[in-house]
C-alpha cells in the first residue's frame, strides 16, 4: 500500500488470518481479510453495554483523553475551533473537549457507544462512516482518531478525505498501537493474548510507515509522540501498559523526542498546509 513493493514475510497466524510484513516498507497487514460490510456488521455491537463496563472503559481510556486533551489545546490555538473525532466510542474525550469550548462532532458506527455518547453525553454523533458523509470541504479545524486507523480497510482513501475536510493550518491526531514488536517479544505466547485482535487490526503501523502514509495523503509538520496510558481490565495489558508506557514516556522525555519505545501506543500529530486554498 506504502511503497508498491509484492514481497512479504509472514510474522502471525491465527487460525485463517495472517499479519504479513512488506519487505519494503515494513506495514504489516492482514491477509485475508473480513469486507468492509463484514467489519461494520461487527461493529454495530462491538462496545458493551452495560453501565460497569462502560466505566471500566471511561477508566481505561482517560489517561489517554487527558494527554490528548492538552496536546490538541497546545498546538491549536484558534478560538470557537470545530472538531471531528472519528470512531468516537462513547465520546468521553469529545465531551471534554467540548467543556474546554470547542464544537465537536463524533462518528460511531457502534449503536452502544452512539447512544450512550449522544443520549447522555448530549453530543452530536453520526452513524454513518466518514466516506458516506460528505462533509464540506474545510470544515473542521481538527479530526481525532483513537485507535482507529488500524481498523481501517483502507486508511490512504480515509486520511484523504480527512485532509479534505480540514482547514488549511488544521491538525490531525491519530492514536494507534505498535503491536508487531511486543508479538515477537511474546513469541509461541502471542496467540495466547492476540495483542492484534485479529481479524480486527487491518494494520500494524510503526513511526516509518505512518509518517509515509500522512505524507502521501498530504499531510506536513509530521510528528510521532508518547505520552499517556491505557488501563485495560486485563491483569497482563494492565501491567504491560502501565510498566512499559510509564518507561517509554520517561525515555521520551529525556532524549527529547528521539527514542520511541516500540511496542507501546503511539500519537502522531500531522498539519493541513496553512497555505492551501
Amino acid at each position: 500500500m506504502l511503497c508498491g513493493r509484492s514481497s512479504f514475510q509472514l510474522i502471525y497466524q491465527r487460525d485463517v488470518w495472517g499479519y504479513h510484513r512488506c519487505r519494503g516498507c515494513g506495514l504489516v497487514a492482514l491477509y485475508p481479510r473480513p469486507t468492509q460490510q463484514e467489519l461494520l456488521d461487527a461493529y454495530h455491537t462491538y462496545l458493551p453495554v452495560g453501565f460497569q463496563e462502560i466505566e471500566t472503559w471511561s477508566k481505561m481510556i482517560g489517561p489517554v483523553v487527558d494527554y490528548s486533551l492538552d496536546l490538541i489545546r497546545r498546538r491549536m490555538k484558534r478560538k470557537n475551533s470545530r472538531l471531528l473525532d472519528i470512531g468516537c466510542g462513547y465520546g468521553f474525550f469529545l465531551k471534554k473537549i467540548q467543556q474546554a469550548g470547542w464544537q465537536v462532532e463524533g462518528i460511531e458506527v457502534s449503536k452502544p457507544g452512539r447512544d450512550y455518547a449522544g443520549k447522555r453525553l448530549g453530543l452530536k454523533i453520526h452513524a454513518d462512516p466518514l466516506e458516506r458523509l460528505a462533509f464540506p470541504k474545510e470544515y473542521f479545524d481538527a479530526v481525532t482518531l483513537f485507535y482507529v486507523i488500524e481498523h481501517v480497510h483502507d486508511p490512504k482513501q480515509m486520511l484523504t478525505e480527512v485532509h479534505r475536510i480540514l482547514r488549511p493550518g488544521g491538525i490531525l491526531m491519530l492514536r494507534w498501537p505498535h503491536s508487531t514488536p511486543v508479538v515477537k517479544l511474546l513469541g509461541p505466547f502471542s496467540k495466547r493474548y492476540d495483542v492484534f485482535h485479529t481479524p480486527y487490526h487491518l494494520y500494524d503501523f510503526n513511526p516509518r510507515t505512518m509518517y509515509q502514509l500522512l505524507q502521501q495523503t498530504g499531510f506536513q509538520d509530521i510528528e510521532t509522540l508518547i505520552g499517556g496510558h491505557t488501563l485495560p481490565r486485563r491483569r497482563f495489558f494492565r501491567w504491560s501498559s502501565v510498566v512499559f508506557g510509564g518507561l517509554a514516556e520517561m525515555m521520551f522525555r529525556a532524549t527529547r523526542g528521539k527514542i520511541l519505545l516500540p511496542g507501546v501506543s503511539k500519537t502522531t500529530i500531522a498539519f493541513k498546509n496553512p497555505c492551501e486554498a
